[in-house]
Parts: C-alpha cells; sequence; structure tokens
C-alpha cells in the first residue's frame, strides 16, 4: 500500500512540529495493537520499582554523557 501523492504533499506542507505530532500519533496507533497486556503491566511494575529506588535514593544516577565516554574509553 502507497500513500497517494497528493496526501503526501499535503502532510509535507506540515511544520516539523506538526509532523511530529502526527508521526507519534501514528506510533502511538501501531504500538497499542502490538502490546502484550502481561508485557505492559511488567514493565509497568518495573517502572515503578525503579522509580521507587531512585525516590529512596537507593542507586546511583548516573549522567547518560559519562557512561558513553567510559565506554569509548574502555574500548580502546
Amino acid at each position: 500500500m502507497s500513500i497517494r501523492p497528493e496526501l503526501r504533499t499535503e502532510l509535507l506542507t506540515l511544520s516539523p512540529e506538526e509532523r511530529q505530532e502526527l508521526a507519534d500519533e501514528l506510533y502511538e496507533s501501531l504500538v497499542d495493537e502490538s502490546v502484550d497486556p502481561e508485557w505492559e503491566r511488567a514493565w509497568s511494575a518495573e517502572i515503578e520499582r525503579r522509580m521507587a529506588d531512585v525516590a529512596a535514593d537507593r542507586v546511583e544516577l548516573i549522567d547518560a554523557d559519562e557512561v558513553h565516554a567510559e565506554l569509548r574509553s574502555s574500548r580502546r
């Protein structure tokens, strides 16, 4: 299935913000159809657990840039 040329042309006239909003909505419409409810519950519980660990200072947060730099230097 392909997008009609006139629709494609019209969509490309949207502002970057509008295109991002549309892309997000399209992505969500695909994800929602394919999400296993059990998987969703398991990940929600894991996210809650991790957030609680952060809130209770049971874990040390490390800046992603630091982690990436350390990984790059360890591969040399």
